[in-house]
């Protein structure tokens, strides 16, 4: 793990199973092919495909307590299924069409994520800088989108998604039939990259059918 900054741009997200994420790292692929410029190359290892919960700028300092936190909320989960409806194309603020699978909202995600914000609230600074991200350069798209989280994504207007990758691409593609159900039984704590992607993680839970 690298040197973390004094404040750290963080991502509480749910990771899906393998094969959703090798779904998405094969579309990933397919919209790199017809983008050279795309600048999100997903991977188990890089930018891991997830579905975003809460979004925040953090202390350095108050990351193991938030760590408590979330741990504490994942053991009174049990593994959540979810569906993916269709492919979704979106704007972002510098104008690009990025490509999501779309997830649909049943309440169990929806309260989970409001439990996680709600928690996250009490460390969440306004000091959004591109220093805190992880990698070497972030573009002012990905500085606005964490700034405005908590007023564009969150609460009534949360919409979980897996981000695919810039361009648009096909809803349909060989291979690929919806809806995809899938369980989640894992989630963490990842530090933000360029694009709001995923590049390191700083904790991960599992979510087991015994909690309560």
């Amino acid at each position: 793990m690298s040197t973390l900054p004094d404040t750290v741009a963080i991502d509480i997200v749910l990771l899906p199973p393998g094969p959703v994420m090798d779904e998405a790292i094969r579309i990933n692929q397919a919209l790199i092919m017809g983008n050279s410029d795309g600048e999100i190359i997903l991977s188990r290892e890089g930018a891991v495909p997830h579905i975003s919960v809460a979004m925040a700028a953090v202390r350095r300092d108050n990351l193991p307590e938030l760590t408590r936190a979330v741990e504490r909320i994942v053991q009174h989960c049990t593994p959540m299924t979810l569906t993916i409806d269709a492919i979704e194309h979106q704007s972002v603020s510098s104008g690009d069409r990025i490509s999501a699978f779309h997830v649909l909202r049943p309440e169990i995600i929806q309260l989970f994520h409001k439990t996680v914000m709600n928690a996250v609230s009490r460390y969440a600074v306004a000091d959004v800088t591109e220093e805190i991200f992880a990698g070497e350069r972030v573009t002012a798209s990905t500085v606005d989108c964490l700034r405005r989280f908590p007023e564009t994504s969150s609460f009534s207007r949360y919409s979980p998604h897996i981000t695919l990758g810039f361009g648009e691409i096909e809803p349909l593609l060989p291979g690929l039939d919806f809806p995809i159900r899938f369980e989640v039984t894992r989630a963490a704590i990842y530090r933000l990259g360029n694009h709001c992607t995923c590049r390191e993680i700083l904790a991960e839970f599992e979510v087991k059918r015994n909690n309560r």
